[in-house]
């Protein structure tokens, strides 16, 4: 728990700087790194055939796609990039017919889902940053994810009775899910009379769906990535963190909750920057 804490404490400040203050392509850059590192420890788990060389492709795939999406059009990056992966990874499969034992298709498609699928995930932290109130929308992911994990790892220690998932995650509990609900309505709603109060419009009674759809989105990541792990035995996906695993550990929820919180933003915006007389 105190390294937890401690991670967390050196990194929100960081993020909040990040996010805030500077322009869109250093968030770029740190969602790119991020990715790239998911990207990296996702792959060292699961995939087997391509070795460094095709990780390395998928690594670098996964640090350009929110990169270049926050200086060029999102399309056009995500067009270009994608399909100069696609052409490594299927010019090795290609070539591993020169040898005795040839590339595995799930490979192939492991490959494209790691350097590919959850970069564009990731990078709708980037598209929010560059919408109308940029920076406000960019930290809400950040919000739901988050104070959804408190609030169910919270209520769930002092709780917690009926398990959720017992197969796929065995320490889930029902009271600790609905805690995680809970928490991302409580802190979005928290969050919302921050920016109200550095004179932002806001919509209150959006923010709480934004919070319970976040929080859904984000315990969903974090299940499904789970998924991942006990069909390949692994209980963490790193150690870059202390006390949280790898980056892909506590950026799994992420991949789910940016690009539903995305959606809501462009659909049923809750925060608009205050029209001056």
């Amino acid at each position: 728990m105190t390294k937890r804490l401690t991670v967390a404490a050196v990194a929100i400040p960081i993020l909040i700087v990040v996010v805030f203050l500077c322009p869109a392509w250093a968030l770029g850059i740190v969602v790119g790194a991020g990715s790239a590192c998911c990207t990296w420890e996702f792959l060292s788990c699961t995939e087997k055939d391509g070795g460094r060389r095709l990780r390395i492709y998928a690594a670098v795939s996964a640090f350009l796609i929110p990169f270049l999406g926050s200086v060029m059009d999102r399309g056009a990056a995500v067009a270009l990039v994608m399909f100069l992966l696609f052409a490594a990874v299927m010019s090795e499969l290609m070539l591993s017919f020169r040898k005795e034992t040839t590339m595995e298709f799930e490979s192939v498609a492991v490959l494209l889902m790691a350097g590919g699928v959850m970069p564009v995930l990731l990078s709708s932290l980037v598209q929010l940053r560059l919408r109308d109130a940029g920076a406000a929308c960019a930290f809400l992911p950040f919000v739901a994810a988050f104070s959804s994990d408190a609030g169910a790892y919270f209520a769930g220690l002092a709780l917690g009775k009926h398990a959720m998932t017992p197969r796929l995650s065995p320490n889930k509990t029902l009271e600790g899910s609905a805690g995680g609900f809970l928490g991302a309505i409580v802190m979005m709603l928290l969050y919302g009379l921050v920016l109200k109060a550095f004179g932002f419009e806001v919509r209150f009674s959006v923010l709480a769906v934004y919070g319970f759809l976040g929080s859904l989105a984000s315990q969903l990541g974090d299940l499904s990535f789970s998924a991942v792990k006990r069909l390949f035995g692994i209980k963490d996906y790193g150690t870059l963190l202390p006390g949280h695993g790898g980056m892909m550990d506590r950026l799994d929820s992420m991949m789910w909750a940016a690009p539903v919180l995305e959606l809501l933003v462009l659909w049923v915006p809750a925060i608009s920057k205050a029209v001056t007389a």
